[in-house]
């Protein structure tokens, strides 16, 4: 009796061991113990990787001195985060340490990925001084929830559009662009290097290669038209699915390979939006110079080259780059914030800030305001949250000790010296549905002089200024349209104009009288509700019906072994079921999280802006550590996975509980009081 209810109880459980919480039944296996709090103060840091995500910027590893003139032990695993939703001072910024997991690398120049509720660790290289030999190349998994990591090795890419063939191996790049867009499920990674500092076994007698490519990661539960194991309608499994896209319109042609460049979403253009890639080179030449950009159209996969006009920057690598959207989403400004020049090895920092404004795409220098102006760097990172910029980090000729935490004022062009939340509840204020970070934000005068409207926007710039687009979504002439992806299901069209062309609100207040209206609304409440009653009553009596027939029948053969009607997994047949773990789905619970819109939804093309989980019996590559591995399938949530239960639900659902049903729980769950009734009979 012991054995079995240690067989059948105990894993049911979790322990927590005061540092991690482990599954005994393997549902969480791969899971990694915590260490030390990660140090908060240090003398400066770079090429760190980060993520904004609901409110708080997340930064990982990167390089770190700890004393001037410090050359040797920078790279780290230090794991930090950042309040936005709270006001902090520049010079007493509220970093918090997070613990430092003994399981994912101190690499530097990679990128954090994100969906809603976790981060991944993608790429990066290892250090040089002293040399450590890169470890095993692996995609690591940080849930926000529950604060552990799990690794998933050995990642593999698969077949798809423009793509490399599939069951190629994921090898770790560092150096390159990335970029997430959770409302899409989907992040990338651009360009980029591999050599004996990124991946396991590479001489150095090989030269360093770069990269040119667009690695694309599908989140998992999420389908992809361009993956072909994922265009059926079934999601990415527990460890995602990579698409390593290489053909892709012009880059199968002039189109150069890249590192420290930039990658920004601007959405409404396309079914899907675009990516811009900005900046970057290799260690001696730039890409080409930034008057020609490479246009990325998600949708259909393609690349695409458009010529900007007006005070083009200086071609560079290691910028950092953010985007905010006008209030009535009429134009898009990209701010691009210092980098440095080539060749390796005497390089020189730049201080200064252009804004690529959009659709236009007209370069404008910013004249810099403010006291708190940063010095000359690189290898900085940017966020942007409440119309304002945070830039983190940084390194150049001109900086000893310097931890950087800066704050740029998008809409004044002003440095401060504290970051002010902006007050709103959550991001569901409208003038933040259409790009996340742009609350509060208000186009510049520097820009609205050149593409016309105000500062609530109202740009007059529909097209290139440097003339019609030769190809992709700004070739067709069409304005963008934003779908609201929560919240007000409402849609934003942009006209010629650059107006709103949105059904506004009835604000004649002569009209009818409020009062009938909500009297009329109340009583049509109640008639849906007396009529809703009435319906669980009589489906309530149904069931009764039902239950007590069941129980005659089961009486009447009693002395039939209990095991016919055992619901336990081994008797019903459905321990897969019983067992499988059940994957958190891609939510926006928080009150707190940043939302996007993008043009259409595309529904035809396989895109669809929810998870649809695959079956379980698809093959997944497990997330693993420490020698263990995890549950397989991820079954959708809401999915019945009780002990017993079988995937369809039989005639005899609801009757085998040994009580009678109440009304209540039939108000509360009608349709399956249905299913029980029409089963039964």
């Amino acid at each position: 009796m012991i054995a079995l209810l240690i067989a059948i109880v105990l894993p049911a459980f979790s322990w927590r061991n005061g540092h991690s919480v482990m599954d005994l039944n393997g549902a969480n296996a791969g899971v990694i113990t915590r260490r030390d709090k990660s140090p908060v103060n240090v003398c400066a840091r770079w090429g760190l990787q980060a993520a904004q995500l609901n409110g708080t910027l997340y930064l990982y590893g990167g390089r770190a001195r700890s004393k001037a003139g410090q050359t040797e032990d920078t790279w780290n695993n230090y794991f930090l985060s950042l309040d936005l939703t709270k006001n902090w001072d520049v010079d007493s910024p509220e970093l918090k340490g997070l613990e430092r997991p003994d399981g994912p690398p101190e690499v530097s120049m990679g990128y954090l990925w994100h969906d809603y509720n976790n981060l991944y660790l993608y790429g990066g290289q290892f250090s040089d001084s002293p040399y450590v030999e890169p470890g095993p190349e692996s995609l690591w998994r940080y849930s926000i929830a529950d604060s552990t990591w799990t690794e998933f090795k050995n990642p593999k890419t698969s077949s798809g559009n423009e793509s490399e063939s599939g069951n190629q191996p994921v090898h770790r790049a560092a150096e390159g662009a990335g970029l997430s867009v959770p409302e899409l499920g989907l992040s990338w990674y651009f360009g980029g290097h591999l050599d004996w500092a990124t991946t396991p076994g590479w001489s150095r007698d090989i030269d360093r290669v770069y990269l040119k490519s667009l690695l694309e990661f599908t989140h998992p539960g999420y389908v992809n038209s361009g993956v072909d194991k994922l265009s059926t309608g079934s999601g990415a499994p527990e460890s995602g699915a990579f698409r390593n896209i290489t053909k892709a319109g012009v880059q199968s042609g002039n189109f150069t390979e890249r590192a420290d460049g930039v990658l920004v979403f601007v959405p409404g253009w396309g079914d899907m939006g675009v990516l811009i890639g900005l900046a970057g080179g290799t260690n001696e030449t730039f890409t080409e110079d930034l008057k020609t950009l490479d246009v990325y159209d998600i949708a259909n996969s393609k690349w695409f080259h458009q010529e900007t006009s007006g005070d083009t920057p200086s071609v560079r690598v290691n910028p950092c780059a953010v985007i905010a959207s006008a209030p009535d989403a009429s134009s898009f400004q990209i701010y691009m914030f210092g980098g440095q020049n080539l060749p390796f090895g005497s390089q020189t920092q730049y201080d200064d800030m252009y804004i690529l404004t959009i659709p236009s795409f007209t370069w404008i220098k910013v004249d810099q305001k403010g006291k708190n102006v940063p010095a000359a760097r690189a290898g900085h990172s940017c966020a942007m949250y409440d119309g304002q910029m945070v830039v983190v980090g940084g390194v150049g000729e001109d900086i000893e000790c310097d931890p950087g935490l800066y704050v740029f004022d998008a809409s004044s062009l002003e440095w401060k010296d504290k970051f002010q939340a902006a007050d709103h509840g959550g991001d569901h204020h409208p003038e933040n549905l259409i790009l996340a970070g742009s609350f509060g934000y208000q186009v510049p005068d520097a820009v609205h002089r050149v593409v016309g409207g105000d500062s609530d926007g109202g740009a007059t710039a529909t097209t290139p200024a440097a003339g019609p687009a030769t190809g992709g979504p700004f070739a067709t002439g069409k304005p963008p349209v934003f779908t609201i992806t929560q919240g007000a299901t409402a849609t934003v069209r942009v006209g010629e104009t650059g107006t709103s062309t949105a059904t506004p609100e009835d604000d004649d207040k002569d009209g009818v009288n409020g009062g009938l209206v909500a009297a009329g609304v109340i009583a049509g409440i109640f008639g849906a509700l007396a009529l809703y009653l009435g319906f669980c009553a009589w489906l309530y009596r149904r069931q009764v019906s039902a239950y007590r027939h069941h129980l005659a029948v089961t009486n009447r053969y009693s002395g039939i072994s209990n095991s016919t009607f055992d619901p336990s997994p081994a008797s019903s047949g459905n321990a897969t079921a019983a067992s499988a773990a059940v994957a958190a789905r891609p939510n926006r619970s928080s009150s707190r999280e940043s939302l996007f819109g993008w043009v259409g939804s595309s529904r035809d093309q396989g895109w669809t802006t929810e998870p649809k989980w695959r079956a379980e019996d698809e093959d997944d590559t497990t997330p693993s550590a420490m020698g263990s591995s995890s549950g397989g399938g991820v079954p959708k949530p809401n999915e019945d996975v009780r002990p017993g239960t079988s995937g369809s639900g039989g005639s005899t659902e609801g009757l085998l509980e040994g009580q009678e049903p109440s009304f209540f729980s039939v108000v509360m769950g009608p349709r399956r009081a249905l299913r029980v009734v029409n089963g039964a009979e």
